[in-house]
């Protein structure tokens, strides 16, 4: 059997439509804590390689440096019910193996709504996955948030 790969969609058009990658985990996040999605994003019959990670925060104040969300992909484990390496929750993060960029944002901004995407930078794993994500705005997040996923239309599954 010879394997290959295909685009499942023509070049240089947008990502497949956008699908939250959080529920309600992320509304009101304190400043310098980790999320772990409660959303699975399944990735097995599929087989896309690259993805996109969106995000629009309700009205928060940024802080002052380097304001940013970073963001972490925690693949299933051969267990079925561990994502990643299990230990994050809280302050306690992922192992730096996890993390897959981020999200900056203005410093210094006066409370508003605000918007950023980011491309993930590895591939994605061929199976099931979490996202995970630390709020390093300088505040807590607004009451309503939105994070969302979408995958670019390569596929090994051609």
């Amino acid at each position: 059997m010879t394997a290959k790969a295909i685009w499942s969609q023509p070049l240089g058009t947008a990502p497949s439509a956008w699908a939250a990658a959080f529920g309600t985990e992320i509304n009101s996040l304190a400043a310098g804590s980790f999320a772990l999605s409660s959303v699975i994003i399944d990735n097995t019959t599929n087989l896309f390689t690259d993805g996109w990670i969106s995000a629009a925060l309700g009205a928060v104040a940024t802080g002052t440096g380097s304001p940013t969300l970073d963001f972490y992909l925690l693949p299933l484990n051969q267990d079925g019910t561990t994502y990643g390496d299990g230990t994050a929750s809280g302050t306690v993060l992922p192992g730096p193996g996890y993390y897959v960029g981020s999200i900056s944002w203005a410093a210094s901004r006066a409370s508003a709504a605000q918007t950023g995407q980011m491309k993930i930078p590895t591939e994605l794993p061929p199976n099931k996955f979490k996202l995970g994500v630390v709020n390093n705005i300088g505040n807590a997040l607004a009451a309503t948030n939105t994070i969302s996923f979408a995958s670019d239309q390569f596929n090994l599954n051609g």
